[in-house]
């Protein structure tokens, strides 16, 4: 073999193993673009969907499908895949431990929205030793205030928003109150709230904590009626519609009052319509961002078929997938660091400042709460209906 045939069959060689470098080149490339597309993250939802306060639970869970369906449809290839599994807590503490270990174990969570306060409270040792990031997308309080640095809370604070009650009462210049609540955190830390204004005000009141599936309160009323009440609040779930009807039916017929929760269905039925004329603090798209919100309750409505019974749940549920979903879409980002999905999640949230959703511009504090959810005083007006009295 002379040397230029030599010389040629070298090219070749070279030339060959260039074009199998370059190939491995493009598969490794493409692996690892694939690799992170492939990416999947599982949230978890707990929250009431059935026994009491489904208004809190049915509404944000269909609203986080909505966020996540929009998410996965429109995501780019190199972000992550992310699935949504759901538990019942049934609204109780009790629930929320087991509920949370199921999605754990059965899913690996990595992110869990909870909306019960007691049970996001019940959840933190689980969570903090599992890495695992917890949202409450409904309740902000001074008891949520101490949670673990894992935790966020996207609300309005309880307090401030069940003051606007009290204002409410001041400004009427009513001088005795009786207060009807719930034994949980959430209904206590709202009495409480307006109590404490009540109190700087001089006004008279009463605070009666009812029993858990207590529907009989016909004895009561008419002590009550004796006592003199011009003002009943009423921070409850749905059973205490049979106390409005039951006090209406003794002659009394002082001013209600209630939380957030009133356009539970089942709290209309229950009153048999004596909760028309009740004022509450609440939340609409009046309140927030006019044009998104508008355009969320469309969408809700032709997923599935329906508007949210109640509309501020699945306002602030919306907004608070969404923000989550905002920071995980750049999960790439973390192969650059040293950090933990957790620690790094984490750090994302906290950065956060004027995220424009349906309830308003949002920001979360150093702590884990978020400014810009506003609430206002509304009057039942009818069924499933509400009327703004003021801002």
């Amino acid at each position: 073999m002379n040397t230029n045939t030599k010389q040629k069959q070298s090219r070749k060689l070279i030339n060959l193993s260039l074009k199998l470098i370059g190939i491995l080149v493009l598969l490794i490339a493409t692996y690892n673009c694939n690799s992170t597309s492939n990416e999947v993250i599982n949230i978890g939802y707990i929250g009431p969907l059935s026994i009491r306060a489904t208004d809190l639970g049915i509404p944000p869970a269909k609203a986080m499908k909505l966020a996540l369906s929009q998410y996965n449809k429109t995501k780019l290839d190199h972000q992550p895949q992310i699935n949504l599994f759901i538990e019942d807590d049934e609204w109780t503490m009790e629930k929320a431990i087991p509920a949370y270990r199921k999605l754990k174990n059965e899913h690996d969570i990595k992110v869990l929205f909870i909306s019960n306060t007691d049970g996001t409270m019940a959840v933190q040792n689980e969570i903090l030793k599992d890495g695992v990031i917890v949202v409450n997308p409904l309740n902000s309080d001074d008891l949520l205030s101490t949670t673990n640095d894992n935790t966020f809370r996207i609300a309005k604070k309880t307090e401030e928003a069940n003051g606007i009650i009290a204002i409410r009462i001041i400004e009427l210049g009513l001088k005795k109150v009786l207060f009807l609540q719930y034994p949980n955190d959430f209904m206590t830390r709202a009495t409480n709230a307006a109590v404490e204004l009540l109190k700087d005000a001089n006004v008279e009141y009463k605070v009666v904590t009812v029993n858990i599936g207590d529907i009989d309160f016909k004895e009561e009323m008419v002590e009550y009626k004796k006592e003199g009440y011009d003002a009943f609040v009423f921070f409850g779930y749905k059973e205490l519609g049979y106390a409005m009807k039951q006090a209406r039916d003794a002659g009394i017929t002082a001013q209600f009052f209630g939380s957030t929760v009133l356009l539970d269905p089942e709290f209309y039925d229950n009153s048999e319509g004596a909760i028309v004329g009740t004022e509450c603090c609440y939340f609409t798209p009046l309140d927030g961002n006019f044009v998104l919100a508008n355009k969320f309750i469309e969408q809700y409505e032709n997923m599935f078929n329906e508007k949210p019974t109640s509309v501020w749940p699945a306002m602030q549920a919306y907004d608070a997938m969404n923000l989550v979903l905002n920071q995980i879409q750049d999960l790439k980002d973390i192969k650059n660091t040293s950090l933990t999905f957790t620690d790094w999640l984490r750090d994302k949230m906290k950065k956060v400042r004027y995220y424009q959703g349906v309830c308003g511009n949002l920001l979360i504090s150093e702590n884990g709460s978020s400014k810009g959810i506003y609430f206002s005083l509304y009057q039942y007006e009818s069924k499933g209906n509400l009327v703004q009295v003021r801002r």
